[in-house]
């Protein structure tokens, strides 16, 4: 067993969660195991994995709500922990929070059954953040979260003097309070020192290093198969005795020769010994690149593909838009930021529908991704969804859903046995590669695990057509998009921003700006 305290600059640390040669299973398959872990007090420490990896498993592990099948897990600590909301769809809150962190998140203190997703985790992370007590757990906290929401999160958790352990698709968020990275890879659990950026960088590292030994092995296989191969020639080709030769010449030359040939045998013979003993060093997996294009017949030529110079709604009492304006340039990808409740999905469905007195191009074909699934056929294959709407050829999909890291045999899955975060990649993999010359993404980051999520934002920023993006993920949608509308609560107005969502709250930091209605600059938390 552990000690159950670690000395470091700074002072005494105490241990608080130990792994001693665990293994956890699904079902007859191995989901992970671990030889040695141990986590202490004060730390914050990211959990990452692929979506199915068991990120969600270990959590309750370390929880103490789960066993492992085999090993000791130790837990030290009153865990306060906050689950998914699909993961525990029976849970039940009846008890109340406390006005003023309910508050602070704008979550009611109070539980209801008919409270939305953001409300409910909301008001999760505030329960979980008011009775934390020596380890606080998370598991994706920042799922329907707005910007403010989430900045705030950073602020609590950063201020959290307690252990910390974190899953979450927000790479800024892990990049700014997580110091550790635990992985699950390939039923393993690895360890990182540093935040999410420097995780990023010793994978990359890891992988430089696989790919020169990978070449390396390749290199040093040809040659030793190469000079096996010469060396069997050189003995095959050695003269025979010529007739013209006499008896006793004839013995001398046939000794020679065999001695010789018997040498280059013993070399080939030790060459394929060396060949056979050559460790393998398998090629490390890195997704294709791939950019999908939008047809040049199928564009929308005219400068935008939606807008309104008066654009004014309301539900009951409440004002949504007060004469906003806004354009969608064709060819522009267009962040839609605003608090939750400042009606984004609103303007969304009022753009589809054409309602409102908004202009719609009429050559607009709009592939459009929601918050359900509805594109999809649960007993269809992936593959067979995406080929049945899709104007590429079948290597074409194959290429863009490995983009996607869907491997091999998986684009054969039913759709019904995957996973939240693989069905949000199988409906995107069926917008891109439709028949659509502009594209709307209402929330495309949830469920995603980082993986995917970076795979996705490569694919997207590749993409030579338009699109609108609602998302809170901060780095997605500077990675992605090249101009910003944010929703202004207070005016109910929607101000156009010409540049990143990042350059936009940067500007006005500098310029002693204070933000729209809803919104914290991370200096004013």
């Amino acid at each position: 067993m552990k000690n159950p305290c670690r000395i470091k600059t700074g002072g005494i640390f105490m241990l608080k969660i130990s792994f001693n040669k665990i293994k956890k299973y699904y079902g007859d398959r191995l989901l992970f195991e671990c030889g040695s872990l141990a986590i202490y007090s004060g730390e914050k420490v990211a959990v990452a994995g692929i979506n199915g990896a068991g990120k969600t498993t270990l959590l309750d592990i370390m929880a103490g709500v789960t066993a492992p099948d085999e090993g000791v897990a130790y837990i030290r600590g009153e865990v306060s922990y906050a689950r998914q909301l699909e993961d525990d769809p029976g849970f039940k809150d009846s008890g109340a929070i406390c006005g003023r962190t309910a508050a602070e998140f704008g979550a009611p203190a109070d539980y209801e059954t008919h409270l939305s997703g953001g409300e409910k985790t909301r008001r999760r992370v505030a329960a979980a953040l008011e009775n934390a007590g020596d380890i606080l757990i998370l598991d994706e906290p920042t799922s329907n979260l707005d910007i403010g929401a989430i900045e705030l999160l950073e602020k609590k958790l950063l201020e959290f003097d307690g252990t910390l352990i974190i899953v979450s698709h927000d790479r800024m968020l892990l990049d700014k309070v997580c110091t550790r990275v635990v992985e699950i890879e390939n039923s393993k659990i690895n360890d990182f020192e540093g935040n999410f950026a420097s995780y990023e960088y010793q994978k990359n590292l890891i992988f430089e290093r696989a790919r020169f030994e990978h070449e390396d092995y390749v290199s040093e296989k040809k040659r030793l198969e190469k000079a096996v191969v010469d060396k069997k020639q050189k003995s095959k080709e050695m003269r025979k005795t010529p007739k013209r030769m006499g008896n006793s010449e004839a013995r001398l030359h046939t000794r020679g020769i065999n001695s010789k040939k018997k040498k280059l045998d013993g070399a080939a013979e030790a060459l394929k010994s060396r060949l056979a003993q050559l460790e393998v060093k398998e090629r490390p997996y890195r997704p294709p690149s791939v950019r999908v294009s939008v047809p040049e017949h199928g564009r929308v030529h005219s400068r935008a593909v939606a807008s309104c110079d008066s654009l004014t709604k309301s539900f009951g009492g409440k004002i949504i838009f007060d004469d906003a304006r806004f354009e969608l340039p064709s060819t522009a990808k267009t962040s839609l930021v605003g608090p939750n409740g400042s009606g984004k999905t609103t303007l969304v469905k009022m753009i589809l529908e054409r309602s409102g007195g908004i202009w719609v191009s009429e050559r607009a074909r709009t592939g459009y991704f929601g918050q359900g699934f509805e594109t999809l056929d649960p007993e269809k294959t992936i593959l067979e969804n995406v080929l049945v709407s899709s104007v590429h050829s079948e290597t074409a999909v194959r290429t863009l859903l490995a983009c996607m890291l869907f491997r091999r045999e998986e684009v054969y899955k039913k759709v019904s046995l995957l996973s939240g975060g693989e069905r949000v990649k199988a409906a995107i993999a069926k917008i891109l590669l439709g028949e659509f010359n502009y594209l709307i993404l209402d929330e495309p980051t949830n469920y995603l695990d980082v993986f995917s999520l970076a795979a996705l934002e490569e694919l997207l920023a590749d993409y030579d057509g338009g699109m609108l993006i609602c998302s809170h993920d901060r780095r997605f949608i500077d990675a992605v998009a090249d101009r910003t509308l944010i929703m202004d609560e207070v005016t109910k107005k929607i101000i156009t921003y010409e540049g990143r969502y990042a350059d936009y709250i940067n500007k006005h930091l500098n310029n002693d700006f204070s933000p729209p209605a809803g919104y914290k600059l991370i200096d004013q938390l």
